[in-house]
């Protein structure tokens, strides 16, 4: 037996349109809907009126067919990873691309004058040992607004 979904949707639309107008009050429309109704299924291929009484008898209960629900689930597991890569994309772009600690420690020294000499020191060590290991998170938020405060470029 042919699979429901796979008549055609404008087809479907057009009589479900029809189907609908069998409930006016207007004279003579639910003779004409009838009428248009006799119409189209008579365009109709067998495969097409099987699906759609297929679809008659099984979709009473609410349920999708396997096809249907692999659709849906599909087009939403689709519709996540556009989502996912739209706000990986945002939170990258909000995230501001610091310098290598090592550059910013180097950029800090050459103008540690105009820093207050309380920061001096914290400098000179951070141009020593960047070379060869990574601050600490707290070290890098320092040499951070040290930086900015300099003037540094993100």
């Amino acid at each position: 037996m042919p699979n429901a979904a796979t008549f055609n949707k404008d087809f479907a639309k057009r009589l479900a349109n029809t189907v609908r107008r069998l409930t006016s009050n207007m004279p003579n429309e639910v003779d004409t809907a009838a009428q248009a109704v006799a119409r189209i299924l008579s365009g109709a291929s067998r495969d097409t009126i099987f699906g759609i009484a297929e679809r008659i008898e099984n979709e009473s209960n609410g349920k999708l067919n396997d096809a249907e629900m692999k659709e849906i689930f599909d087009a939403g597991v689709e519709h996540g990873k556009k989502l996912g890569a739209k706000v990986q994309a945002q939170t990258q772009q909000a995230q501001a691309k610091m310098p290598p600690a090592y550059d910013m420690a180097t950029y800090c020294l050459e103008r540690i004058n105009q820093l207050n000499n309380k920061h001096h020191d914290f400098i000179e060590k951070m141009a020593r040992t960047t070379r060869h290991w990574a601050p600490s998170p707290k070290q890098q938020a320092y040499l951070e607004d040290l930086y900015i405060q300099l003037g540094g470029s993100v």
